[in-house]
């Protein structure tokens, strides 16, 4: 059902409040991250930003940026960014169908959901450096990255970031619905058009606001400027050339989505020292709603391919 932010959460509680936070998973959110966007500094200088802020939660210690379901035996956390216009909740009905070795911390982005009294960032760049900071304490538990399309950008840079800082690299980048990012994108820019133009751009480039929010005004009027935000920051992201990343990269897409054209694939294989075969599932840009199932059990087979030992060490094969 659709909560107070427009997505999909557990049912509200009696008093009307939100019911995201049942089912065991806690609310790790707090308060207000400091602002990105108003640090000096180049796109990419880490350390021109101040230090990530935590509190204590109980015996460990909480970020904004993370929506944890807690697994202390997991082998392995999967941190999972979500694409333009949504939040943590976007992977709430993957903790049903991932496997117990598997700790999922969604990522939660300012502006929305639990952080929507934040501005929304509007540079990749910037959503980057936040959450490389808030990763650094985390990085020495094995980890690996999935993100679908707006999030797939922000996990590589992520990662790269965690690399020039000598930080504990991800065992696997899983990169989905997102063409290469150093392959220039063609179409007309439409973050700069007016609320009706670019909700229509939105619909006809993405099929990418369900009916149901499209007849809520009030609803609409809420989540336009996170759109607007996300979409602005993936139009306005400017690849830098590296070399290759050494942690495997599987990229996962829908067959029906133009971003993943096999040139847009094969793009991808030239950052990683480990390409891996992608995988294509039935579906669009947003195959991943419809074929959650199908698209977590190829996460666990990719991600246990990796995994070498009950003990949670972790080669790439």
């Amino acid at each position: 059902m659709l909560c107070c932010n427009g997505f999909e959460h557990q049912p509200p509680h009696a008093d009307g409040r939100c019911g995201n936070g049942r089912d065991g998973v806690k609310k790790v959110w707090y308060g207000h991250a400091p602002s990105l966007l108003c640090r000096t500094g180049t796109a990419n200088d880490v350390s021109a930003l101040p230090p990530p802020r935590y509190k204590k939660h109980g015996k460990q210690m909480a970020s904004p940026w993370f929506v944890v379901q807690q697994r202390p035996s997991a082998r392995l956390t999967l941190y999972c960014v979500p694409h333009a216009g949504r939040g943590a909740s976007l992977y709430f009905p993957w903790r049903a169908v991932m496997p117990d070795w598997i700790e999922l911390r969604a990522i939660q982005l300012p502006g929305r959901e639990g952080r929507r009294a934040e501005p929304p960032m509007t540079r990749i760049a910037a959503i980057a450096d936040g959450l490389t900071q808030a990763m650094l304490p985390l990085a020495d538990r094995p980890y690996a990255f999935f993100g679908h399309s707006m999030g797939a950008l922000i996990a590589f840079e992520t990662a790269r970031n965690l690399r020039r800082l000598g930080a504990p690299p991800p065992r696997a980048l899983v990169l989905s619905g997102r063409r290469a990012p150093h392959i220039v994108d063609h179409d007309t820019p439409i973050h700069v058009l007016s609320d009706d133009d670019f909700v229509a751009a939105i619909c006809a480039r993405y099929n990418g606001i369900p009916q149901i929010i499209l007849e809520q005004p009030d609803m609409m009027r809420m989540l336009l400027p996170v759109m607007r935000a996300d979409i602005e920051a993936i139009e306005t992201y400017a690849y830098r050339d590296e070399p290759p990343l050494a942690e495997p990269f599987f990229i996962y897409g829908g067959r029906d989505d133009a971003q993943m054209a096999p040139g847009h694939i094969a793009g991808w294989q030239s950052l990683t020292r480990q390409p891996r075969a992608p995988r294509l599932f039935d579906g669009g840009h947003f195959y991943l709603q419809d074929a959650r199932d199908a698209l977590v059990a190829a996460l666990a087979a990719d991600l246990s391919a990796i995994v070498t030992s009950p003990d949670g060490a972790l080669t790439a094969n």
